[in-house]
């Protein structure tokens, strides 16, 4: 079996620039709910940095303002299957958040 490495490379190059032209936080997670990435918008608002991000788990960002029971539920009942969800929101000290 022959891989065209670089045409993997171009799909990865291609994927993360979608990612950082979204103007909304973006989070992408492993299915063990640890980080693989985040684009700028997500930094900015959430006020933390990629060392203290990317390949920790979740609910340990930040202030812990992500370990909340309900989105603890909804992700691991949704990364299984590959599926998605609406309609969540939570507060921060600072905002109000929602998926919708």
């Amino acid at each position: 079996m022959l891989i065209d490495v670089d045409a993997e490379k171009r799909g990865r190059d291609f994927a993360e620039a979608v990612v950082e032209a979204v103007h909304e936080p973006l989070l992408i997670l492993r299915s063990n709910l640890k980080v693989v990435s985040a684009n700028k918008a997500f930094y900015k608002v959430f006020q933390v940095k990629e060392n203290e991000t990317e390949g920790r788990l979740i609910f340990d960002l930040g202030d812990g303002q992500w370990n909340i029971p309900r989105l603890r539920e909804l992700l691991h009942q949704i990364l299984p299957g590959r599926s998605t969800f609406r309609g969540f929101e939570w507060n921060t000290t600072s905002k109000t958040w929602a998926v919708r």
